[in-house]
C-alpha cells in the first residue's frame, strides 16, 4: 500500500514538473512526513489547538518547500532578465508566509509551539535525506586481503 502511494505521488510530482529524481524524492518525503505527523499530532491531541497548529505549520512549510524546489529547478535554466522575476516571486512568497503565520497566531489563536513544530518537519525531512545520502555513498570496505 505504501509503495503504491509513493509511486502515485512520484507520478503526480513528475507531471507537475519535478523532473529531477532527488527533488521529487525530497518533496514526496515532505508530503508523507507532514501528512503522517499531522495525523498523529491531531489524533494524540484530540484535534486540539496544538495538533491543528502543527498541521497548519506543516502545510505552510510544505508549500514553501514545494515552491523552493520548483524554483531551484527553474533557476538552473534562468534566462537573462528572469532573475528579477524569481526574486520578486521569492520575496512575495516570503511575505505571504509571514502574513499567514501572523494571522494564525494573532487572529486564529494558533499555538506558537505547534506551528514551530509543524514548520520543523522540513528540517526532519532534510536531515533524513542527508543521512540516507551518506548511507548510500559510503564505500564498502573489504576484508583487507584485496591489496
Amino acid at each position: 500500500m505504501l509503495k503504491t502511494l509513493v509511486q502515485r505521488i512520484d507520478a503526480m510530482l513528475f507531471r507537475r514538473g519535478f523532473a529531477l529524481t532527488e527533488a521529487r524524492r525530497l518533496i514526496r518525503n515532505q508530503i508523507l512526513l507532514a501528512a503522517g505527523c499531522t495525523a498523529i499530532a491531531c489524533l494524540v491531541t484530540g484535534f486540539a489547538n496544538w495538533g491543528l497548529s502543527f498541521g497548519a505549520g506543516a502545510l505552510i512549510i510544505s508549500f514553501n518547500f514545494w515552491w523552493l524546489s520548483k524554483a531551484a529547478q527553474e533557476l538552473v535554466q534562468v534566462r537573462q532578465g528572469a532573475m528579477f522575476t524569481l526574486l520578486t516571486l521569492f520575496y512575495g512568497r516570503l511575505a505571504l508566509t509571514a502574513v499567514a503565520i501572523a494571522g494564525l497566531v494573532a487572529w486564529a489563536g494558533a499555538s506558537v509551539y505547534g506551528l514551530l513544530a509543524g514548520l520543523s518537519t522540513v528540517l526532519a525531512n532534510a536531515a533524513l535525506w542527508g543521512v540516507l545520502q551518506i548511507r548510500h555513498k559510503v564505500p564498502v570496505t573489504g576484508d583487507g586481503k584485496e591489496a
